[in-house]
């Protein structure tokens, strides 16, 4: 008996029909991307690690690369790190320019203008009150041949760069003969100079008025006793005591004139006649008085030209009050950086500000706050202040004021081999590698992250040599 298969006789099909199953191939294993820990803050926005196992020899073949996959040098160059803060363009704080003496204000200099050496800041019964630059103002009448002082030198410096001839300046260590009247009462009628302790410095001895003495901040005289020759215009009379270093004598002459010698210090002008001469022709030219003789409320010292904020007083107005607000002429940023963060800002460092148009202008850290203010609201860290100014201020010349990005550099390599952060590969075995453009892994060690750069070091790297990076 013959066996038929079983099956449909019409359509020949067995009823167990043997199925052939093709093989199953587990899906290609896929790269992961995953972000290590370790490099979680300078990877976050430039890209990924991809992890891959180590093969014998510390390598390990690719099967194939990525389709997206392409390929970066390695590359020796500087690389820092910066972080950007908020700050605001703007001048620097006012000050306050107050008036000095009797008098009524008949005019101010307008806000927003600025005034520069010589020019008029303000004036009183109509006599116009210059403006000069430096370190010490004009606290004392400034009378008597061969006055010594610091105050003296700001006449005479700022008198030399307006184009006016003050003669030859004494040098520090020479020593000069002051003349003053003895009953010369213009600083104070009491022997008692408001720069008598500058006087006590020098050894001078006054009999009757210390006006010839000079600031205290003119220093102690340094010369050799008797080996300095007097100084130009110096004037000898009877009764003046013996020159030494730093020490000054005096007497009185029959003419109830007091008569001193004095050590020039450092930093010291002397009231030669020159000096006396050029004062003068300055006030000539000015429309005051020539008598030669200047007095605190007939100029204004300043650091440099300023730029008037804001007027404090009126036409009318007594002269003796505040009367206008100023800054320097030169802007500025302002940043509020929490006090935790400012040790390692210096003065000096280098920053680019970022302007609301884009721009990236260079500029420098001119001043680092040593007072910490507490932050708005009491929330937050205490904050310190870090002014900022420019290389070249004409880049920020038609902003008064506006909110810019300051960037601060807080770290820089010099010199180091760095590639692209999507260059990295987070090893399964833990650590970090680079794939070569042959296909080779390369363990490496990482340092500084900063501008989708990441500073690497290790066997079988070097400059030039190509890796594999994800896009």
């Amino acid at each position: 008996m013959t066996r038929r298969p079983k099956g449909d006789a019409a359509t020949g099909m067995d009823d167990n029909p043997t199925v052939t199953l093709k093989p199953v191939t587990a899906p290609r294993r896929r790269h992961v991307r995953i972000v290590a820990a370790v490099l979680a803050v300078g990877l976050a926005g430039a890209g990924a690690a991809v992890t891959v196992p180590w093969g014998k020899g510390g390598t390990h073949a690719a099967s194939e690369p990525e389709a997206e996959a392409g390929t970066a040098k390695v590359e020796r160059k500087n690389l820092s790190d910066s972080r950007s803060l908020d700050g605001t363009l703007g001048y620097a704080r006012p000050q306050t320019v107050k008036g000095y003496g009797d008098g009524i204000v008949t005019w101010l200099a307008p806000t927003g203008s600025t005034v520069t050496r010589g020019k008029e800041l303000y004036r009183v019964d109509d006599r116009k009150v210059p403006l000069l630059y430096g370190a010490v103002p004009l606290y004392r009448r400034l009378e008597g041949q061969n006055l010594v002082g610091r105050d003296v030198r700001v006449i005479a410096d700022n008198l030399r760069a307006l184009g006016y001839d003050v003669g030859v300046q004494p040098s520090p260590g020479q020593v000069v003969t002051v003349i003053t009247e003895a009953d010369d009462t213009a600083s104070g009628g009491d022997g008692k100079d408001p720069g008598s302790a500058g006087g006590a410095e020098k050894g001078a001895a006054s009999t009757g008025s210390s006006a010839a003495q000079p600031s205290p901040a003119a220093g102690t005289g340094k010369g050799a006793a008797g080996s300095a020759s007097p100084a130009p215009h110096a004037s000898s009379s009877a009764g003046s005591g013996t020159a030494g270093s730093g020490t000054a004598g005096s007497g009185t002459a029959s003419s109830g004139r007091v008569v001193t010698r004095m050590t020039v210090g450092s930093g010291d002008g002397v009231l030669t006649p020159a000096l006396v001469n050029a004062i003068k022709r300055w006030q000539t030219h000015n429309g005051v008085p020539s008598t030669g003789v200047l007095g605190p409320g007939d100029v204004v010292v300043l650091s440099g030209p300023v730029r008037v904020d804001s007027a404090g007083a009126q036409m009318g107005d007594a002269v003796a009050a505040p009367l206008l607000k100023v800054t320097s002429t030169d802007k500025s940023v302002t940043v509020s950086v929490d006090a935790s963060d400012v040790g390692s800002i210096r003065r000096g460092d280098a920053v680019t500000v970022q302007l609301p148009n884009g721009t990236a202008v260079a500029a420098k850290v001119a001043g680092v706050g040593s007072d910490a203010e507490a932050s708005e609201g009491g929330n937050g860290q205490p904050k310190v202040t870090v002014t900022v100014t420019f290389i070249d201020p004409d880049k920020v010349k038609k902003l008064d004021s506006a909110p810019v990005q300051v960037a601060f550099v807080s770290e820089t390599r010099r010199g180091v081999l760095v590639v692209p952060v999507t260059a990295l590969l987070a090893l399964r075995e833990g650590g970090y590698g680079l794939r070569t453009a042959a296909g080779r892994i390369v363990a490496v060690k990482t340092g500084l992250i900063a501008k989708g750069l990441v500073e690497v070091s290790g066997a079988g790297i070097a400059e030039g040599t190509r890796v594999v990076t994800s896009s």
